[in-house]
Parts: structure tokens; sequence; C-alpha cells
């Protein structure tokens, strides 16, 4: 009896899409050509469906920079500016000196001076004054809000012209000659700014819905005066635009101090009031509110604000205003070193 039976070999299995398949293999070249039409399908459609994302969000940040007015001249400022007595008198006697430091900037830290001019209409005028000059400060990096008043009456060098007030900057050389003062005054880089005139400032307020704001009997006097059909009491009290710019404007019952602290209550009521706001309810807002401001930012600095918008909100808001106290002899006579040192520490944090 012969043990030797011959022990067939076990083939060893084809790889998939290996080259050089015998025929018997073909249904594995079928499925290879499947897979890869299937994954490069696949492929296809998610690059369709990014463009399709980038498209849509590109065109939402087109649309809304589209509605604001862009400001790219030089500058069309060359008018003659002649003061009448009422301005003269705003002017304080003082000598101004400049500090001698660099302009300190950080890359994750975005300075956009506020302009708010006196026009009533959604139209800006050139000859229009700066009722307000704020700075807007915004870490990209801890999304923390800072926000400095700029007191208006501030002695300042303007070149071609004798020294004058902050305030009237603009007036001469429009938004540019502000921020420029702004730069050599206190040695901060600002080179982005933001108008917006009273038409909007009661726009915004409307929009959100009307603003909580705490008013001192005084202020609850004076607002009366103004507004004898309107309940306004001591304490807690929910302002439309309409009130709320008068809020804001209110100086003849204390200082400009007061009213500059004011204006920054107001905008931080408008922060809160957006944090609860729809997707639908702030587009209806950049809507109505958009044609009504004119800014140098571009149009990619203006998306970057839009997609951070949400983190800026719900951020923590310092506030502060400069001049500090000690810091100045006077209006005319404001350190301005040592304020430029205050300013720092306060945005930058060192």
């Amino acid at each position: 009896m012969n043990n030797n039976v011959p022990i067939k070999e076990e083939k060893s299995l084809p790889t998939v899409c290996k080259s050089g398949l015998s025929g018997e293999n073909q249904c594995e070249k079928k499925i290879c050509r499947k897979v890869k039409k299937t994954a490069a399908v696949i492929i296809v459609a998610c690059l369709l469906l990014l463009l399709l994302i980038f498209g849509t969000v590109a065109g939402v940040f087109y649309h809304y920079y589209s509605l604001v007015a862009v400001d790219e001249k030089k500058d069309d400022y060359s008018h003659v500016v002649s003061l009448t007595d009422e301005d003269l008198k705003e002017i304080p006697d003082g000598t101004v000196e400049l500090p001698e430091e660099d302009v300190y900037s950080q890359k994750d830290v975005v300075n956009i001076l506020l302009i708010g001019t006196d026009e009533r209409t959604r139209k800006f005028d050139k000859y229009a004054r700066a009722d307000s000059i704020m700075l807007l400060s915004l870490n990209k990096k801890t999304n923390a809000v800072k926000l400095v008043s700029l007191e208006r009456g501030m002695l300042v060098k303007i070149p071609g012209r004798q020294d004058d007030i902050l305030t009237h900057t603009f007036h001469y050389g429009g938004a540019k000659l502000v921020m420029k003062t702004v730069r050599t005054h206190f040695n901060l880089n600002v080179d982005r700014y933001v108008r917006v005139n009273f038409a909007v400032f009661q726009k915004l307020v409307n929009e959100v819905g009307g603003v909580d704001v705490t008013l001192t009997k005084e202020e609850a006097r004076a607002l009366r005066a103004l507004f004898p059909k309107k309940e306004l009491k001591e304490g807690v009290n929910h302002l439309d635009g309409k009130v709320a710019l008068e809020y804001s404007r209110l100086r003849s019952i204390d200082s400009d101090w007061h009213r500059i602290e004011r204006q920054r209550n107001v905008i931080g009521s408008i922060k809160n009031n957006l944090k609860g706001k729809s997707v639908g309810e702030l587009n209806t807002i950049a809507n109505d509110c958009l044609p009504y401001v004119q800014t140098n930012l571009t149009s990619m600095e203006f998306a970057d604000l839009l997609f951070h918008l949400s983190d800026y909100v719900n951020g923590d808001l310092s506030q502060m205003t400069i001049p500090k106290k000690g810091t100045y002899k006077g209006l005319g006579n404001v350190d301005f070193k040592a304020n430029s040192k205050i300013l720092r520490d306060f945005i930058y944090g060192e």
C-alpha cells in the first residue's frame, strides 16, 4: 500500500489590484475599479461641498461688506476750516509734549478707533464734527474687549495748525488725522476706524430692543425735561434709541467726563443684548445698520471681525477713560507719556 499520497498545495489568495493577476481573478480587478471610482466620487463630492460652504460664507461676508460705506480715499478734507467763537472757547491754554517711545503693537490685538459724528441722517458729511472718540481693542487670542474713551477736549498738536483739541482733528482732516493724532500722542498702533453717526446709534439701540440703563436722580430729571411723555425715574430704565442718544450726549448736569461714561454704559448694554439674538435677528440688525457705517477696514479684516463677532460679544468687557486722573493739570496740560504707558498696560496687559 502506497502511503505516499501527494498533498495538494494550497494556492495563496491573490492580492487585490495587484498587477499580473491570472484570468480567474478578473472579479478582483472589477471590484478594485469600483472602489477607486467610489472613492473618487466621494472626494469630488466633499470638495464640492467645501466649495459650496466656502462660497456661501464668502457670499455672506461680501454682502455685509457691500452695505458699508468703505473709505478708500486718500484725503478729501482739504477745505479751509474756520472756527466759531464758541469753538475757540473750547480750546484750553497749555502746552503739549509728545512721548518719544516707539509705536507699540501686538499681532493678536486689533485696535479700532470708533468715531461718532453729529449727522442725524444716513449721509456722511465731511464737515461733521466728532461728538465722541473711543478706542475699541479686540484680543483675538483671549476674546477680551477693551473700550477706552478719549476725552475729546484734550489739547493736542496738529500738523500745520496751532495746538487744538482732539475733537477738532476730525473736522480738520477726517478719521485719518484723528488716528494719526492718537498714534503720535499715545504711541499706540491704530490705523483702522469705524465711523457712525446719530442716526445709526438710535437705529442700533432700537434694533437690539432698547437698552437698560441706571439713571441718577439728576439724569432722570434732565431727560424728563426733554421727553415729558416718557416715564423716566431714578434707577433702572429701559431706553429706546432716541432717549439713549440724548442720555449719551447729556453733560449739562455735570461734565463731559460723565458723558463719556454714559456712552460706554449704552455700548455695554448693547453688547449684552446682542448675546441672546438669533442668527436671523443678527442678520436683520446687520442689514439695517451697516449702511450707516463708514470704515477703512479691508474686506478680509471685516470678514475676520464678523467671524469672531460671537466670541467678542460673549467675551469680557473692560472700560476706562484717558487721560487718567492725576496725569493732567487741566486738559491743556496732559501728561501723554504717562497716559501712553497706562493705555498700553490696559490694552496689552503689560
